[in-house]
């Protein structure tokens, strides 16, 4: 339903396209760097990534997780945070197969690795 202005608030700005929700490592290639990041959701169309890869409003990056790859555009930053849009749609199989990659291959959360590296410190590991 639109609102009287002619445009629908509550999806402005919104994706039009469900996401998968993965936590996998990636890295992120710019013309000038590459990064690591993490991988948080995925769509056929985009992706949203964490990083500490300083990257540009508008700047064009490769995305590489597991054994695929997709050309894109950031088109939003929020501290960590990006979203990148794909310049090619990726195939649903790939869709699938990193759905499959992520059951094997699921990194931890943040909290969930902190613990480990301290529980590994008080226990004797030189690991921070």
């Amino acid at each position: 339903m639109n609102s009287p202005s002619g445009s629908d608030s509550a999806n402005a700005g919104r994706r039009g396209r469900s996401r998968l929700r993965v936590r996998l490592p990636a890295r992120v290639i710019t013309r000038t760097q590459t990064g690591q990041a993490i991988l948080a959701d995925l769509s056929l169309t985009g992706a949203k990534v964490s990083t500490d890869t300083e990257l540009k409003l508008g700047g064009e990056v490769v995305l590489e997780w597991g054994r695929f790859e997709a050309f894109g555009e950031v088109v939003w930053i929020r501290g960590q945070y990006c979203g990148i849009s794909f310049f090619d749609m990726i195939e649903p199989a790939v869709l699938i197969a990193t759905r499959d990659l992520d059951d094997s291959s699921h990194l931890p959360r943040d909290r969930d690795m902190l613990r480990e590296v301290a529980q590994g410190w008080v226990k004797g590991g030189t690991r921070l």
